[in-house]
């Protein structure tokens, strides 16, 4: 019998309960513990579940972070060695007529190409139309509202119960 199964037969047992006007026999009282036995025992289980699936999930974010770390180690090798090579070729490469450099072997060509970035040198100095505003929804304010009593369209408290294992 799963928790489902076990929390209908209770919910039945108390039905019949109120039907009798609160009064509880012997078969009532047996089948009541039955109950109790059976959820304790698949609450047992689902809690060791719960625990075991925990600590996997932890031992997989710490591998996530440890990948993450590996990558990132990589990607900053590769930023390095690619400064490193871009230095070189602008010291060896050969210049074309539009002052690229040019490296040619025979499994691969290097050459350096043009571009141009923005670059902030002092934000306040920006006049406003070059800044972006971004929308978004302060679920504090609308709590420190909503707890002062004042109605608010589009928000409402919720009360959520979760489950806790110790």
């Amino acid at each position: 019998m799963n928790l489902y199964q076990i929390t209908q037969e209770f919910l039945e047992l108390a039905s019949l309960i109120e039907e009798a006007g609160g009064e509880v026999n012997d078969a009532i009282l047996e089948e009541l513990a039955i109950s109790r036995d059976n959820f304790s025992h698949k609450a047992e289980g689902y809690v060791r579940l719960i625990l075991k699936w925990d600590g996997e999930i932890e031992a997989a974010s710490a591998e996530i972070k440890r990948i993450q770390a590996l990558k990132k180690a990589k990607e900053n090798s590769v930023a390095r060695l690619k400064e490193a090579l871009l230095f070189a070729l602008q010291a060896f490469g050969h210049e074309d007529a539009k002052g690229v450099k040019r490296h040619d072997a025979a499994l691969f060509k290097l050459s350096t190409r043009r571009s141009q970035s923005v670059e902030i040198t002092d934000e306040d100095s920006l006049p406003q139309n070059c800044f972006v505003i971004k929308r978004e929804v302060s679920k504090t304010a609308i709590k420190h509202i909503l707890d002062a009593g004042m109605e608010l369209d589009g928000a409402s408290m919720k009360e959520n119960v979760s489950l806790q294992i110790k």
